[in-house]
């Protein structure tokens, strides 16, 4: 039999791999998870065909992680053999509250990098036409965008599958040509003005302004949701700059963490999905990058003004979106060390998060992230705001929810605000 392909680590991973590893060792969860909310007549056996269809056609789920002279290196499997087991917790007294406990339960088990498969996933049946199929894997093995890839894909097959039709032609490329695509880019004269970039970008940034506990024995507290305006309102204020909801919401956040600590600089943690070509688009893997957003925030300037400049900066950072971060801090020397670890992050995904599964209604939710850099917001939404979700992740010490709670409010409070009033300075924020 040939030996698995093996390929290398890169940049985003090997961090992750780092983690996970420790994490897995101290026998601590280090595995992400979402799960997908079906309402309707779901075919159990199809829904499973259609799984081990896509994983079997899926390189970044058949990996595993080998270390070869000391070197990190990932092994991709010719095939996996799984199931997809079926938990009924129709008959409890709420099985809502039954199918999170076992989740919580099953997120708490660690997968070892050199384990195969390096996912889990269940289907939990809640009542005869309720069920969530719960999956769950290693960070460095899928990012968001690419399980968005993987459960469309999945939806589509099994589709045909329940149409009695052939699935068609596998849409993922290769593993390998990524690979080799990033090495062309590191290659490439746009990698050196990438660097330029940011060593220019980020010169006289200010220290970051860090919100959450720093206590050894915080934890990622999840809030309970921000609910904000209507879609309408948000997006006419976007217009209205000339930008989207994405940039309000960056803006809104930056004028929350100047208030909160008096500053007139915010630096803010931009994940992005760094899929800048249709073959990194078509190839599902960890690809995510993050990228520093500096944002002015004076006491005098109106939301409207503060929403043009963060609009105007974070369209140019964009566009050099493909550095690894890694990269970019140890070009900072010293003061690279700063970054990366606590300043607050926004991450946003602007794109559809349902399914279209024959006969049913669906909806995807993200179920446990892996830790908390100490502020996280997450919006997700549709390019028109519609369905717009926004929750807030810290660092808090056992017993101080509160402060998680108090911190949300205070944040809905001002979006409520700067929508309402975006010509009027941000000093007066709060008042009628």
């Amino acid at each position: 039999m040939a030996p698995p392909e093996a390929l290398d680590v890169t940049v985003q991973q090997r961090s992750l791999l780092t983690a996970s590893t420790r994490l897995a060792a101290e026998n601590r969860a280090n595995t992400i998870a979402q799960y997908v909310e079906i309402h309707g007549p779901l075919d159990a056996r199809a829904l499973e065909a259609a799984a081990q269809h896509v994983i079997a056609q899926t390189d970044a789920l058949r990996v595993r992680f080998v270390e070869r002279d000391l070197v990190p290196r990932q092994e991709i499997l010719p095939r996996l053999r799984w199931r997809l087991p079926v938990v009924d917790v129709s008959g409890a007294s709420d099985p809502e509250a039954a199918a999170a406990e076992w989740a919580d339960a099953e997120h708490r088990a660690p997968i070892r990098p050199g384990d195969s498969p390096l996912f889990s996933t269940a289907l939990l049946r809640l009542g005869a036409d309720h069920f969530r199929w719960y999956l769950r894997f290693l960070p460095m093995v899928m990012d968001a965008f690419s399980a968005g890839l993987l459960l469309h894909r999945v939806a589509e097959v099994y589709a045909a599958i329940r149409a009695g039709a052939e699935p068609g032609p596998n849409p993922f490329r290769p593993l390998k040509a990524l690979h080799e695509e990033l090495a062309d880019y590191r290659a490439s004269g746009q990698y050196a003005e990438d660097r330029a970039y940011w060593r220019r970008r980020l010169a006289d940034a200010p220290a970051p302004v860090r919100l959450g506990s720093d206590r050894a024995d915080a934890e990622a507290t999840t809030g309970i949701g921000l609910q904000p305006p209507a879609p309408h309102r948000i997006n006419a204020i976007a217009q209205a700059a000339g930008t989207a909801w994405p940039d309000l919401i960056l803006a809104v956040v930056a004028a929350h963490v100047a208030r909160e600590r008096a500053a007139e600089v915010v630096t803010l943690t931009v994940p992005v999905s760094n899929r800048l070509t249709p073959l990194a688009r078509s190839v599902p893997t960890y690809l995510a990058n993050r990228y520093l957003l500096t944002v002015p925030v004076g006491p005098d300037t109106t939301f409207h003004h503060l929403l043009r400049r963060t609009a105007e900066d974070n369209r140019a950072d964009v566009a050099h979106q493909r550095l690894p971060c890694e990269q970019v801090l140890a070009d900072l020397g010293d003061r690279g060390t700063l970054y990366g670890g606590g300043d607050p992050s926004v991450n946003i995904t602007p794109f559809h998060t349902e399914l279209t599964l024959p006969g049913c209604t669906t909806a995807v939710h993200q179920h446990r992230r892996m830790g908390a850099t100490g502020f996280d917001l997450f919006a997700a939404g549709a390019p028109d705001a519609s369905g717009l979700r926004i929750s807030l992740v810290m660092l808090a010490a056992p017993g101080d929810r509160h402060l998680v709670l108090a911190q949300e409010e205070r944040l809905m409070r001002l979006l409520a605000w700067v929508v309402d009033h975006p010509n009027r300075p941000l000093r007066e924020a709060g008042t009628p």
